[in-house]
């Protein structure tokens, strides 16, 4: 016993809708190139300026390329490149234990950080 097939029916509206038709650009909703480093520099530098505490210095330098580590991974590293060189900089200078020139180059570029678009 065969059945009939049912006959398609085209399911298109007949009648526009009125009002004039806008095209929206969908929105970025990405962080912001730099934001990792950002932040990240904002904590090295709390924890490098609070008087007579002890400074885990290869700690600080491995929070530094965790977020060198996320801002390639987020694609961003090509967008703010003198800025990571930077923070690889300061890394390698926290870990030969000079902790006074890395704070020197963390505080510029936390300035010129901050200065980035959309901060």
């Amino acid at each position: 016993m065969a059945t009939k097939a049912a006959k398609a029916v085209p399911m298109t509206a007949t009648t526009m809708i009125p009002g004039q038709r806008t095209e929206t650009a969908t929105p970025d909703i990405r962080p912001r190139a730099g934001h990792d480093l950002f932040v990240r520099v904002d904590m090295v530098l709390a924890l490098l300026a609070e008087p007579g505490e002890t400074i885990g210095t290869i700690g600080l330098a491995d929070d530094l390329r965790t977020a060198l580590a996320r801002t390639a991974a987020m694609g961003d590293s090509c967008r703010i490149r003198p800025q990571c060189d930077a923070v690889r900089l300061a890394a390698d200078l926290l870990l030969a234990g000079e902790v006074l020139e890395a704070h020197a180059i963390l505080a510029s570029l936390q300035i010129g950080l901050g200065r980035l678009p959309g901060f």
